[in-house]
């Protein structure tokens, strides 16, 4: 099943910033090299709460919306098409980075880019993806940058993901 994502930004303290259309098909924009996931991520040179928001999340609260259709409520970003990227995607809240470098290829050559399934919310669907499951979502909301350096004292997390080929 396939539904509509948005990429939120948010402050330290959850107010929106804005958000990035993202379109359907998790899986389809997810890639490392990917023009949108790319343009979010000159966006985090400072560092923000991000979720992938899809259309189909629950409610946070009794009546309320969720944050993608939330996020509606505020202007479009607009990313950056140019412009070097890093190579960590960082986490502050949890102290860990991902090394976009070291995730891996699967039969097809493509690689996932972690930062839409690790912000996932919903997470993605575990059928298409091996590896480490405990992974999609855990950094929904988390406050994350994207640097060249990794900033002192942080420990690397292992990003195990590949999907499968259909």
């Amino acid at each position: 099943m396939w539904q509509l994502y948005r990429a939120v930004l948010l402050t330290d303290d959850h107010r929106l910033l804005g958000y990035v259309e993202a379109g359907a098909k998790l899986m389809e924009h997810a890639r490392i090299g990917h023009h949108l996931v790319q343009g979010v991520e000159r966006l985090l040179d400072t560092p923000s709460r991000v979720v992938w928001a899809g259309h189909a999340a629950a409610r946070h609260r009794p009546g309320g919306e969720n944050l993608y259709r939330r996020a509606g409520s505020v202007a479009a970003l607009v990313t950056p098409e140019h412009g070097a990227v890093g190579r960590y995607l960082v986490n502050h809240d949890l102290r860990v980075f991902v090394d976009k470098a070291t995730v891996m290829e699967n039969d097809a050559r493509h690689r996932i880019h972690p930062l839409p399934l690790l912000t996932a919310e919903p997470a993605p669907d575990e059928g298409r993806i091996v590896g480490d499951h405990t992974l999609l979502g855990s950094w929904a909301y988390a406050l994350v940058s994207v640097r060249d350096i990794v900033p002192e004292g942080f420990e690397q997390l292992k990003f195990d993901l590949v999907e499968r080929r259909t």
